[in-house]
Formats: C-alpha cells, sequence, structure tokens
C-alpha cells in the first residue's frame, strides 16, 4: 500500500482533464458592480435630482417668468425685457437695493468688529474665556423670527426697555422703528447682535492657528500690542476674515425675516430690502419680482465669482 509521500502530485479528474480544475457554475454568468465614473454618477443621483428639481428648475422658470406680465390669475403677456427695465428705473427696487448695500455696509462692519473682539477675548488664557464663548453663542441659537418680535418689543417707544434706559440719563428716546432715518440701522443692529458669535467662533479657529512664536519673536523684539495686531494678527487671520465677510455678504442680500417681522419694510420704504422687494410683488406682478430675483441672482454670482478669482491668486 502507498503512503502519502507516494501518491501521484496530480490526481486524475473525472472527465480526464488531467491538472485542469472544474471551472464552478454561474461563474461567466455574475454580474459585474459598476465601477468608476459610473458610480460615482449613480451616487450622487439623488442629490443630483433634488437639486435639479428644487433649484436648477425654479431658477430657469424665474429667468422665463421675468420676460412676463403675470398676476397669477390672468394670461401671461410677454413683455420681453419690460420688467428690468421697471426695475432698473426710478422707484422701490431701486430704493431697496440701495437699502440693501446699507444694510449690508452695517453689518459687515458692526458684525466683524464685534465678533474680532469677541474671539481676541475668547482665545486669552483667562478663567472668563470659556464664559464668553458660551454668553456669544447664545443669540445664533434664538431663531431670527423670534429676536425680530424681542427687539420690536425693545425698540417700542413709549414702554420699551431701550427707550427706558436712555430715559435713566435724562434722554429723550427715539421712535426707532417708526423714523425713516433710524429704522434701518436698528434692523440691522438686530442682526449684529444676532449673528456675531457665530463669526466670532470662525474667526476664533483662525486665531488658533497663529502659531504663538511669532508673538514671542514680536514680544522679543519690542513691538506692542498694536503693532503685533496690525503685523501678525490680521494677515495671519486673512482666510478666516474673507469667510467671513463673505457669508456676511450673502446673508445681508438675503435678509428678509427680521425686516418683515419688525417694520414689513416701513416706514415708507426705508428698511425695504430686495428679497422683502420681491416678495410683496409676488401677489401683483410675477415677472417683476422674478426679473428682481434673476437680478439679485447675477449680484451674488458676481460676488461669487470676485471671490474665487482673488482666492486663486492668494493661493497662486
Amino acid at each position: 500500500m502507498p503512503t502519502f509521500t507516494e501518491l501521484p502530485a496530480k490526481l486524475p479528474t473525472r472527465n480526464g482533464g488531467g491538472s485542469h480544475s472544474r471551472r464552478p457554475r454561474g461563474a461567466g454568468c455574475r454580474r459585474r458592480l459598476p465601477t468608476g465614473a459610473l458610480a460615482g454618477w449613480l451616487s450622487v443621483a439623488p442629490a443630483l435630482l433634488v437639486i435639479l428639481g428644487f433649484t436648477f428648475y425654479p431658477m430657469v422658470q424665474s429667468m422665463l417668468l421675468s420676460t412676463d406680465r403675470w398676476n397669477m390669475l390672468g394670461p401671461k403677456q410677454f413683455v420681453g425685457t419690460d420688467n428690468y427695465a421697471t426695475l432698473l428705473g426710478p422707484g422701490a427696487f431701486r430704493e431697496s437695493l440701495v437699502n440693501t448695500l446699507v444694510f449690508t455696509l452695517l453689518t459687515l462692519i458692526g458684525t466683524y468688529v464685534l465678533a474680532l473682539a469677541t474671539a481676541m477675548a475668547a482665545n486669552r488664557e483667562m478663567a472668563s474665556a470659556r464664559l464668553v464663548r458660551t454668553i456669544t453663542v447664545l443669540p445664533a441659537v434664538i431663531p431670527m423670527v423670534v429676536a425680530g418680535l424681542i427687539w420690536k418689543w425693545l425698540y417700542e417707544p413709549d414702554h420699551g426697555l431701550v427707550n427706558n434706559l436712555i430715559a435713566l440719563v435724562g434722554m429723550d428716546g427715539a421712535r426707532w422703528l417708526f423714523d425713516q432715518h433710524l429704522a434701518l440701522p436698528a434692523v440691522a443692529l438686530v442682526s449684529i447682535w444676532k449673528d456675531f458669535g457665530i463669526y466670532a467662533l470662525i474667526l476664533l479657529g483662525g486665531l488658533q492657528r497663529i502659531p504663538a512664536e511669532l508673538y514671542e519673536a514680536a514680544t522679543i523684539d519690542r513691538a506692542g500690542p498694536w503693532r503685533q495686531f496690525r503685523s501678525i494678527t490680521l494677515p495671519m487671520l486673512r482666510p478666516a476674515s474673507a469667510a467671513v465677510f463673505l457669508l456676511l455678504l450673502f446673508n445681508s442680500f438675503k435678509v428678509f425675516d427680521q425686516v418683515w417681522v419688525m417694520t414689513e419694510g416701513g416706514p415708507g420704504n426705508a428698511t425695504l430690502t430686495v428679497v422683502t422687494f420681491i416678495y410683496t410683488k409676488l401677489l401683483t406682478d410675477v415677472g417683476v419680482a422674478s426679473a428682481a430675483s434673476v437680478v439679485l441672482f447675477v449680484i451674488l454670482l458676481v460676488i461669487t465669482m470676485i471671490r474665487l478669482r482673488l482666492t486663486s491668486r492668494e493661493e497662486s
């Protein structure tokens, strides 16, 4: 009887095929999973459909409606570029565009200055730094509509807290939301108070990325706090500052909630913004409202392109 080592190295198969193994059944019938570009497109298809259905399609429809005159009741009437001519001429839209620019300038300066000061205070090694971070974020969790209602009560001329505090120092209060010169800054102050904490966190992240060795070297060279801030902090904080300014620009041009809750665009058109103008025009002239939305889209697109161009130059 042969031992294990004496067995032949190659056992004959049933069909005499020698060393060739039998092919598994169904091995050639398996479907290959999609790979490469096809798999990528399939993975993003649900999100792409949502974007096309809820962003791209309404955008195209707005562009088409901007060439019509329609009040959502009667038939549409093609007017070409008349709606755009109406917008560019003297009227409410021009006032809303100017108000939006002024609002943007106020919120840009006020929010950035307050956010930067808060971020620098929270970045210090002190026991109260954590408390500063917590307090500054609290207004951001309040819904904008609720914040608008709260500040509307605070601005109330006769019984509001703001005028009561002013009366304690022997001064007369103002009719904040009823004064054409004060209404827009008063609404802008609400946005600054509501959002500066979020932007302070962004700037705080930028401050924490600045190497401490730079400040140590500046101290050795006898550079004062102002010189360190101007020569180290601001240049090293440029990426975070750019992100803050871009977000502020977009949010300021799209402002609506606090304006509508507090003033509804009044008194007169003193606080009428572009989005508020679009909202008020939807029920009377869809074509003009659509044209205004297209103009707003072009403005935001130009801002984005300028920002991308500046970013590419900084990286190069």
